[in-house]
């Protein structure tokens, strides 16, 4: 498990979803793959996110969230440089599924057939 204070510093204090940088006291942590879905609280699972952020995603799966903010999608695929890349192409697969078609999304997909 990680501290709280150790993941906002390894990201800058930069929400990934806005790409602003706050106070620590105004940021949460995110699970890119939800704990109830089988994610953990290693590194590569974990974001940092504003508060704001946090509470317009809401209860939405991140696929969702981000298929519906095209600038919270290119803000998490430029800052969440410490997601295990497994993570990201899950992610960046099921906007595909969605029909999202984004650049910054194309280079994190599997290239498998």
């Amino acid at each position: 498990m990680v501290k709280r204070s150790a993941l906002f510093a390894r990201d800058g204090g930069r929400c990934v979803y806005c790409g602003l940088e706050h106070e620590y006291e105004e940021l949460s942590v995110d699970h890119v793959q939800p704990r109830m879905r089988g994610g953990d609280g290693s590194p590569g699972n974990l974001v940092t996110a504003c508060r704001g952020c946090n509470a317009r995603k809401g209860g939405r799966s991140l696929p969702q969230f981000l298929a519906e903010d095209p600038d919270a999608r290119r803000n998490f695929f430029e800052y969440a440089r410490f997601v295990w890349p497994r993570h990201l192409r899950a992610v960046a697969e099921e906007l595909d599924r969605r029909g999202v078609t984004d650049p910054v999304v194309a280079r994190f997909r599997s290239t498998r057939g």
